[in-house]
């Protein structure tokens, strides 16, 4: 089935409206467009809705989607759109969750975790204050492995921007990890 393109895919939805064409490109997104989701947003069930409301849009626009030359870099500028979103709406709920959780919780016992996972968080952390513009490059180049022309469509920056933006996120996230690994 990985042979079959986008295209032939995306013309069987737009014509056909055929279902197996549909999950079959589900199946092929869903997985790295969750992680972005789940690595913007840092919200497990809100990045499942978001991912179906990612793949309404597709559906709702196949009929765009079919004449288009790059679905991959649509869906991931749409996925990217709607994290944006979900930040910018939900900063203020993140943060009252996370004080309601710390207060219940009286704070991270580092005993109890695995160093793995305390690395994790701090990582995670140092990537929550990254500026979302420095964070999404980041994302997209060494977590989710997309080339540099790749993340310049799906942005609709220029390569040389995507570049220094990653160099700048990188810098950022060592001197934010500095000392605590």
């Amino acid at each position: 089935m990985k042979d079959i393109s986008d295209q032939v895919l995306l013309f069987g939805i737009s014509e056909n409206n055929d279902e197996d064409a549909f999950r079959i490109l589900f199946e092929r997104y869903s997985g790295r467009l969750f992680n972005l989701l789940y690595r913007m947003t840092q919200h497990y069930e809100d990045s499942n809705d978001l991912l179906q409301e990612v793949f309404i849009r597709v559906y709702k626009n196949r009929q765009k989607c079919f004449k288009m030359k790059n679905f991959k870099g649509w869906v991931y500028t749409v996925t990217l759109n709607l994290a944006r979103d979900y930040i910018r709406l939900h900063k203020r709920r993140r943060e009252e969750l996370l004080d309601e959780k710390r207060e219940k919780t009286g704070g991270i016992d580092l005993l109890n975790n695995s160093a793995n996972e305390e690395i994790k968080r701090k990582i995670l952390k140092a990537l929550k204050k990254l500026n979302k513009k420095y964070r999404a490059v980041f994302t997209l180049r060494d977590i989710e492995g997309m080339t540099y022309q790749e993340i310049s469509k799906t942005l609709s920056i220029e390569e040389g921007t995507v570049k220094s933006r990653l160099n700048r996120a990188r810098l950022r996230l060592t001197r934010e990890l500095e000392g605590t690994l």
